[in-house]
């Protein structure tokens, strides 16, 4: 378990509009997976636009702001330090969370109970229970189950999204490459240059023309 990604899931809105709002750009170019660090989106069977990014790089902000008018499945997972999250989001903030803790790095990631490192908020979707509870199973049966329950957050954001790193659901999604939009593109100063420039000679042929009338009218006089 190598990778390491930020994702998103949205239903309700289309994917130029999702990618604006993320601040990506659309290359275009097709790739075979997101790896690490790579920004890649694609479309689920279903409509859903998921985005996936380098991880760290989704804020909370930049989920709420996609999520206006439109539901969003939002997680972030690190496959070698078994820490993985995922959040609800309707019409810009925030419903439900589940998200693995660790107390202490050198600590096991299950309690005695198997469930008091599972950080829930919010009221999460009914597949939540019963992803966690068979991953609980999973636990109780094999000595060697300690990363079962850091895939509870990431079975379920690909249950309800469409998409999750190494998932069964949406594995064969043709995913298209990205990238930050940030620092990329024209400054708005930039952008309004040739208008400037355009405006400022149509001034001057303008006053020139006025001139040469003027000039004119006080020869004719």
């Amino acid at each position: 378990m190598g990778y390491a990604h930020d994702w998103v899931s949205v239903a309700g809105l289309g994917k130029d509009e999702v990618l604006a709002r993320l601040g990506v750009l659309d290359r275009g170019e097709p790739v075979d997976f997101p790896r690490r660090g790579q920004t890649a989106w694609a479309i689920t069977p279903q409509g859903r636009v998921v985005v996936v990014m380098g991880y760290g790089e989704l804020s909370p902000g930049h989920v709420a702001e996609v999520s206006e008018c439109a539901s969003v499945i939002a997680a972030r997972a690190e496959g070698n330090d078994c820490t993985s999250s995922v959040w609800g989001y309707e019409d810009g903030r925030q419903i439900w969370s589940v998200e693995t803790e660790f107390r202490d790095q050198a600590e096991r990631l299950y309690d005695e109970d198997g469930q008091d490192s599972l950080s829930v908020q919010g009221d999460p979707p009914s597949e939540f229970a019963a992803i966690r509870d068979r991953h609980l199973a999973k636990r109780d049966s094999d000595d060697d189950a300690e990363d079962f329950l850091f895939m509870t957050p990431v079975e379920l954001a690909e249950v309800l999204g469409g998409w999750a790193p190494e998932g069964e659901i949406g594995d064969e999604l043709q995913f298209f490459s990205a990238v930050s939009n940030q620092g990329g593109a024209p400054s708005p100063s930039v952008e309004r240059k040739p208008r400037l420039v355009l405006f400022t000679v149509l001034i001057a042929v303008a006053a020139a023309l006025i001139w040469i009338l003027a000039a004119g009218v006080f020869h004719a006089t």
